[in-house]
């Protein structure tokens, strides 16, 4: 086997492989802080030592928000907005709407067009509900 057919075989697994590792390493790590914090704090609880009030607040600074519907209508707007970026670039590079880019662009507007909706209902819905 030549070094040329392996060129595109490892190219193919750097591209895929390399978001998947630095991922899969940001997780790993994140659980191991998790899982250091739950036996410091399970081992100063069975001590009967009282937490600080530095670290109780701590401990709700990393509680994750809830999800708000705004957050959907914004992440949505941004998604057509970047569907609608590329088909003016198609225009702007090829002279045409439509074309090979319209399938690329139909992705991020699609997912756009879904997230709009969901987070106008979830706003109706906590209208309704107040």
């Amino acid at each position: 086997m030549d070094l040329g057919d392996l060129v595109p075989i490892i190219a193919i697994v750097m591209v895929f492989g390399m978001p998947i590792a630095i991922v899969a390493i940001v997780q790993i790590s994140k659980a191991r802080a998790n899982a250091e914090l739950q036996k410091t704090l399970r081992m100063s609880i069975e001590k009967g030592q009282p937490l600080p009030p530095e670290f109780v607040e701590s401990m709700a600074r990393t509680v994750p928000k809830a999800k708000n519907p705004m957050n959907d209508v914004r992440a949505g707007l941004i998604l057509i907005a970047v569907a609608a970026g590329l088909m003016i670039w198609n225009y702007l590079d090829h002279g045409m709407v439509g074309g090979h880019m319209s399938g690329v662009a139909a992705i991020p507007g699609l997912i756009g067009v879904a997230l709009l909706i969901l987070g106008i209902i979830g706003l109706n819905t906590r209208k309704n509900d107040k």
